[in-house]
């Protein structure tokens, strides 16, 4: 197998989606983040609504709200699909992410992506923070919040996913010894980071 996948997980406000943006425009390869969701309900026949809501949160929060929003989207299911719960959304997501990353050379941010893609032989998995106070600062500026609610969605975010994380895999959310790489975006800024992690992915994908 020639196609190489990159995996990126991210505490909220480190700027890994931005990493994983420049790093796919940089190798000339898709990033999917949301997409990725679009990609499974087209695959399954459900709307994107159901993966939505399920998308990297916390596992007793999406217990308690299924029933919440099952109504809103009773118009897309039928039969079977009526008894769709998270497992099984995680399960058809999972499939759509190691079909994709079969056939094509891609980054996947989140959603399990390193656990998930584990057994691909040509897997590079990479674990993105930062400082706090930087974390916040960039929380304040992209979702225009003051400090405090800048630190309080930060602390619910990165809950939310580990939360997701560590129910469906058996290794923990940012722990480094499940990562080929971890990186402090702070050191070096988001612009040295992408460039020190594609100087990286270039030579792994050269071995």
């Amino acid at each position: 197998m020639s196609n190489f996948v990159v995996s990126i997980g991210r505490q909220l406000g480190s700027g890994g989606k931005d990493i994983a943006e420049a790093l796919g425009r940089m190798l000339n390869i898709p990033v999917y983040d949301k997409r990725l969701l679009t990609e499974a309900a087209a695959e399954s026949g459900l709307h994107a609504t159901v993966f939505e809501k399920a998308d990297e949160k916390e596992s007793d929060s999406f217990i308690g709200n299924f029933a919440a929003f099952r109504s809103s989207i009773s118009n897309y299911f039928s039969g079977e699909e009526s008894c769709m719960n998270r497992d099984h959304l995680f399960k058809i997501q999972s499939e759509v992410m190691r079909d994709i990353a079969s056939r094509e050379s891609c980054i996947i941010v989140g959603r399990c992506s390193e656990y998930v893609l584990r057994n691909h032989p040509k897997l590079i998995s990479i674990f993105i923070t930062a400082d706090t106070a930087d974390r916040i600062t960039r929380t304040m500026q992209k979702d225009n919040l003051d400090k405090e609610k800048a630190t309080e969605r930060i602390a619910k975010g990165d809950k939310k996913r580990k939360s997701y994380h560590d129910y469906y895999a058996t290794t923990q959310w940012g722990d480094t010894k499940c990562y080929d790489l971890c990186v402090n975006s702070s050191r070096l800024g988001i612009d040295g980071t992408v460039e020190f992690i594609h100087e990286y992915i270039k030579r792994r994908i050269a071995e």
